[in-house]
């Protein structure tokens, strides 16, 4: 889920949310919520408000983040390209056409003897 501001959280279902509030650091919690079960580490509970970048880990947090954001649009840029230039051919549907009225391929498999 990665780190979720507290305003998040109060959206989640009750059982997630009661996972995560009031628990310590460290602890790891199981929530159910609509038959599915997640596993709940706790890293931390900090406290709102803007960060320096001297804080410890803020600027690794950082970069990771943009990071993350860079290759998530470098793939969907990747996965479109694919798919706009996918080139789809109809094999069957090119020797029907060859073929010019000779008798057409058997296109449904037959049942196996003795059946």
């Amino acid at each position: 889920m990665g780190f979720l501001p507290v305003s998040r959280l109060k959206q989640a279902p009750p059982q997630l949310r009661d996972a995560v509030l009031n628990k310590t650091p460290g602890s790891v919690n199981v929530a159910t919520a609509g038959g599915a079960y997640t596993l709940v580490l706790v890293v931390a509970h900090e406290p709102a408000g803007q960060r320096d970048l001297s804080t410890p880990g803020m600027r690794e947090r950082i970069t990771e983040t943009l990071r993350g954001r860079k290759e998530q649009l470098t793939r969907m840029a990747y996965l479109t390209t694919i798919r706009n230039d996918a080139q789809v051919n109809n094999y069957l549907a090119r020797r029907l056409s060859e073929a010019k009225g000779a008798a057409a391929p058997n296109l449904v498999p037959s049942a196996p003897a003795g059946k």
